[in-house]
């Protein structure tokens, strides 16, 4: 036990003799003078139930929320009555600020993250593996790929977690929706893993990948976190993602793919909503925002190490043979591009048009190309 309240209600004789007094049915009604006048929250559409935008209404609506929350440091929901003069106790959240955290939609993201759940044991046809024969190098280089993206998978779980603690309660919906996104991380590194295993079993792991993602942790703010991880590393896993037919070995893999997709794509939306509240509504942060991004691509490339180079290659252009290997190049080469132009796209939605002119991540991606084609 490291927090000692001010308090000991097991030894506090006024508390002790109220209760008494309750049980023995003298109910003074005292929290009923504060009784709000009452809201009406229906259902906009019958078919979908009750959903949270239905409940944006009055005091419980973050229109309605300050942009800076400072009455409430507490567990509190947004809306809740607070007792005048009393103790709570100040948990000590750091993002009090809607723009720290809130994004456009993120109710909606929040409904569909439930709607959506699935399961890495049954929803994926592993008894169908057996039908396929997968070439070794083919088999190698695709659980090379799943390390990498456990890896991945495992920072974009701890990212969520590290800041949870810190949001203000007011802003609830962040808070639940990031929770969904920790158990669709855990959920994709449980899939990759148990592909690996089911096939050759888990490669090397990749030092200079680990680095690229140990900044997406270290970020200094919750903003610069989100857009490392959701905006640009998600990006580019998207992207990886939805150029899965070209790296499946067979449709168990397709369907392994789809299914992690349609998690990543939210993901990558609401940090995407989040980027453009906080240009929106704090445009000075800008010079920061852009200045963490010059650095964070730079960081980014370490995921493109050797050995998963090597391995995408392999798997683009299915075999190791000369002409295989230079296919390879070519789809990679022609997947990165794609992979860089959509943040270009993601990042002008938000608000920064200006990373398409001073990125590094087009004159790096042409760096490495040619050295592969070079050896």
């Amino acid at each position: 036990m490291s927090y000692y309240g001010t308090n000991d209600y097991s030894y506090n004789s006024d508390f002790n003799l109220r209760i008494r007094d309750i049980k023995k049915g003298n109910l003074d009604f005292g929290w009923l003078d504060n009784a709000r006048d009452k809201v009406e929250v229906r259902q906009a559409d019958p078919r979908r139930g009750l959903l949270l935008e239905d409940c944006e209404v009055g005091p419980y609506s973050i229109e309605n929320t300050p942009e800076v929350v400072r009455e409430n440091r507490g567990l509190a929901p947004r809306g809740a009555i607070l007792a005048e003069g009393s103790e709570q106790p100040d948990l000590g959240p750091s993002l009090n600020k809607k723009s720290d955290v809130w994004g456009y939609r993120v109710q909606r993201y929040w409904e569909e993250a439930m709607s959506r759940q699935w399961n890495v044991t049954t929803d994926v046809p592993w008894r169908d593996m057996d039908k396929y024969e997968i070439p070794d190098e083919i088999e190698i280089a695709f659980c090379q790929l799943c390390t990498l993206l456990c890896e991945v998978e495992m920072i974009a779980t701890d990212l969520p977690a590290k800041w949870s603690h810190h949001m203000n309660s007011y802003f609830q919906e962040v808070k639940g929706f990031i929770a969904t996104q920790a158990i669709d991380e855990a959920r994709h590194a449980e899939v990759f893993r148990k592909r690996a295993l089911a096939g050759v079993g888990l490669m090397r792991a990749s030092v200079r990948g680990e680095h690229a993602l140990k900044g997406i942790l270290e970020a200094d703010s919750y903003s610069e976190g989100s857009v490392f991880l959701h905006v640009l590393g998600e990006g580019f896993i998207l992207t990886l993602f939805r150029s899965s037919e070209f790296i499946s070995p067979t449709p168990v893999e397709q369907r392994m793919f789809q299914l992690v997709m349609q998690d990543e794509a939210r993901h990558v939306s609401y940090g995407l909503q989040h980027l453009k509240y906080l240009m929106d509504h704090c445009p000075e942060i800008r010079p920061q925002i852009n200045g963490f991004l010059d650095e964070a691509e730079r960081h980014l490339t370490g995921l493109f190490n050797p050995d998963q180079l090597e391995s995408m290659i392999v798997l683009g252009g299915k075999g190791t043979s000369p002409e295989c290997i230079q296919r390879g190049i070519e789809v990679v080469g022609a997947f990165q591009g794609k992979q860089i132009l959509e943040y270009f796209h993601r990042a002008e939605r938000a608000g920064l048009p200006e990373r398409r002119e001073r990125s590094p991540l087009l004159e790096l991606q042409e760096r490495m190309i040619a050295a592969i084609s070079a050896n």
